[in-house]
């Protein structure tokens, strides 16, 4: 029985020993901590989200753009605009971030709505003593008008052109959309050059716009705009000379002149010269845009001996028909080859230079006077229904042509 229990003591010992030795052998193996780092998103589609995004913004300019008309696309319109615009913004966000950043977008709408509502709000927030305006003040050269435009919250203006305190102009338009366009003639209130050569101010047109609501906004006509009468002409002139064979002999004669003028203002100082020059150059000049004509003529002792074609200017743009070329062009804003009768094709010439023969005016040696006539249609005194003044302008220049003498005589000396 001993034997049994010790035994069964023995068993009971080995057991729990080989519990302890198991306990301290098993390896403890470490619990992994999850990942503290967020996890990133890939934008779903970059490209697009860009796209989309540069499309939100040219909308809201476009958008701006039609506010800045004073009205004149219509307040829905510039509002759907502006809806597209913000609509194509949070999409490419979307595109772009996978879910909304609140604050990116937020930002981005505000500034939208700046960029296109802006211009509303400001005339909303200005005060009603001066939620006017007078803008675009400029010359239609096709029409011949003074153009400029009103805006404002009011109903009506009336606008009026004055010189010197004397109102020489005056309309009265209903504004539409919160603006109105007025056009004035020149022919209505031109009454002389707003400067003179040296662009010393003369004479200073006003705009002058009272609203409905008796606010009250003028403005100076940029005096430029204002110079339309050509005072001051000249011209110069040229041998133009053949060369021809016979046989042996060959001889050079002078077969023409060619001849050039010059329109516009310069010093009262500038005159003709020896061998056909003349003092003016082209940085005297001060240049007219402005609608006139010009005809050149050649006398002796009185006499007119040839009269060129008349040229037509509007703004700048000197435009003829040549008896022999046709339909011809050039500027004033410096000096203009004048019509001939013949073309310079011959040996030696350069092939497009009109001059005119000496067959078409020349009658012996003598003292020969080159008239440039200026007729403008606007000028100084023409808005008085009294006036007398007719707008023409005439310069003088003489010189001594002896086209028989030698290169050595023939100096074409002032006459």
């Amino acid at each position: 029985m001993g034997g049994l229990l010790d035994k069964a003591n023995a068993t009971k010992t080995e057991t729990m020993d080989a519990e302890v030795v198991t306990k301290k052998v098993t390896p403890v193996i470490p619990t992994q901590a999850p990942s503290t780092s967020p996890k990133s998103k890939a934008p779903s589609n970059p490209d697009s989200a860009r796209n989309l995004n540069i499309g939100g913004w040219v909308a809201i300019v476009i958008g701006g753009v039609l506010a800045l008309q004073g009205g004149g696309m219509g307040l829905l319109v510039v509002c759907a605009v502006l809806l597209v615009g913000i609509g194509l913004i949070v999409q490419s966000e979307r595109l772009a971030e996978g879910e909304m950043n609140t604050v990116k977008l937020g930002i981005s709408i505000f500034m939208a709505v700046l960029v296109a509502a802006g211009p509303y709000a400001a005339l909303v927030l200005i005060p009603s003593d001066s939620s006017m305006a007078l803008t675009e003040i400029g010359l239609s050269e096709e029409s011949d008008e003074i153009t400029f435009y009103v805006r404002g919250t009011f109903d009506s203006a009336t606008a009026t052109i004055s010189l010197d305190d004397e109102v020489l102009w005056t309309d009265s338009l209903t504004l539409s959309n919160d603006r109105a366009k007025f056009k004035a003639p020149l022919s209505a209130f031109f009454d002389g050059n707003a400067q003179d050569y040296q662009l010393t101010d003369l004479n200073t047109y006003t705009i002058e716009v009272t609203s409905d609501d008796d606010q009250t906004i003028s403005s100076t006509i940029t005096p430029s705009l204002m110079n339309r009468e050509v005072l001051n002409s000249g011209a110069r002139i040229s041998e133009v000379l053949k060369t021809e064979t016979s046989g042996q002999v060959t001889s050079t004669s002078v077969d023409g002149l060619v001849v050039e003028s010059i329109m516009g203002l310069f010093g009262p100082d500038e005159k003709t010269r020896d061998n056909g020059e003349h003092t003016m150059t082209n940085l005297g000049l001060t240049p007219l845009a402005s609608d006139y004509t010009m005809q050149m003529r050649i006398k002796k002792s009185g006499s007119t001996e040839y009269s060129s074609p008349t040229i037509t200017v509007n703004g700048l743009d000197a435009t003829w028909t040549s008896s022999i070329a046709g339909a011809k062009s050039g500027k004033t804003n410096g000096w203009l080859g004048l019509p001939g009768t013949a073309m310079d094709n011959f040996a030696g010439g350069s092939g497009n230079t009109e001059y005119i023969q000496k067959d078409s005016f020349y009658d012996g040696a003598g003292c020969y006077t080159f008239e440039i006539i200026i007729t403008n249609d606007h000028y100084q005194g023409m808005t008085d229904s009294e006036s007398t003044a007719t707008g023409i302008m005439v310069s003088s220049n003489s010189w001594e042509l002896d086209f028989d003498a030698s290169s050595e005589q023939r100096t074409m000396e002032v006459c």
